[in-house]
């Protein structure tokens, strides 16, 4: 009993001193201050940080596959990642002042990049040399004409 009692007590948070326990505090505070702006720490929130980490981990792969590994792109690319975070929160904002029973302007948001950073995956998927099937082959050309011709036409309109 009494090396149960010792086991425990190295255990406690206290058992790292001082300096643990402030750790353990400050990570307890962002922890709960960035839950609260993102409108909880539910399953989608999950499912897009999840997406998030693997697109950027895929994105890596990819540019490091292709001799293009740019310290200054994975830079922007987290920044944009952040950016992300913080449109869901802008979403917990409006849901809030709009006084809707449901978050459906977090919900919307978050389904939105979940999609965008899929599509990354598979274009970062294909990019690694993996084989894609067909019909994902097509819906990724589609989209990224789709997306040149918007581009065209602004570029047109100088």
């Amino acid at each position: 009993m009494e090396k149960l009692t010792m086991a425990l007590a190295k255990a406690a948070p206290t058992g790292y001193g001082e300096a643990g326990v402030k750790v353990s505090g400050m990570v307890a505070v962002i922890g709960t201050l960035f839950s609260a702006l993102l409108g909880g720490w539910d399953g989608m929130i999950r499912a897009l940080i999840f997406f998030m980490a693997v697109d950027f981990v895929s994105g890596i792969a990819a540019a490091c596959r292709e001799h293009r590994l740019d310290s200054q792109v994975m830079l922007w690319g987290g920044v944009g990642k952040v950016m992300v975070l913080a449109l869901v929160a802008a979403g917990v904002v409006l849901d809030g002042l709009l006084g809707l029973p449901e978050p459906y302007c977090r919900t919307a948001i978050i389904w939105f990049y979940v999609g965008r950073e899929g599509l990354s995956i598979l274009e970062n998927y294909g990019k690694l040399g993996l084989p894609l099937p067909a019909f994902l082959v097509g819906l990724l050309t589609q989209l990224r004409d789709r997306g040149n011709q918007g581009r065209e036409e602004d570029d047109s309109d100088d």
